[in-house]
């Protein structure tokens, strides 16, 4: 279901292909699972999305793709994963490191592209 406040309509990408997760070091050496991400903007704070991909890139994270999620309000900054996948992992660790709500797909994004999802809202805070 989509998130309250969503219409849960659209999403980013669309494909269903296989896991691209890998395991790394990081900069901890922490041996983290990692996922690509993608990191969206729902938020009235213009550029959130590019400093966003700017903090996790700086922390070691593979960002693919910045943008604008416009297909409803997510309420609070979340890292959505594929359920089932290594994903929920990675998921984990990039929430647990930047203060993000932690959420498997909703309908509108579940059939996009292999990876994590990030939507960025005006709690988002970085580090």
């Amino acid at each position: 279901p989509a998130p309250p406040g969503s219409s849960g309509a659209g999403g980013p990408g669309a494909s269903t292909t296989k896991d691209d997760v890998s395991r790394s070091g990081g900069a901890a050496g922490s041996g983290t699972v990692r996922a690509p991400l993608r990191v969206y903007n729902n938020s009235t704070i213009t550029g959130l999305a590019a400093r966003a991909a700017a903090d996790f890139r700086n922390a070691g994270w593979q960002v693919e793709e910045v943008g604008n999620y416009p297909s409803g309000i997510i309420p609070t900054s979340t890292v959505y994963y594929r359920p089932g996948t290594a994903e929920q992992q990675a998921a984990q660790a990039l929430g647990t490191q930047f203060g993000l709500r932690v959420e498997p797909r909703f309908q509108g994004l579940d059939e996009a592209s292999p990876g994590l999802i990030v939507i960025a809202t005006n709690d988002y805070r970085g580090r």
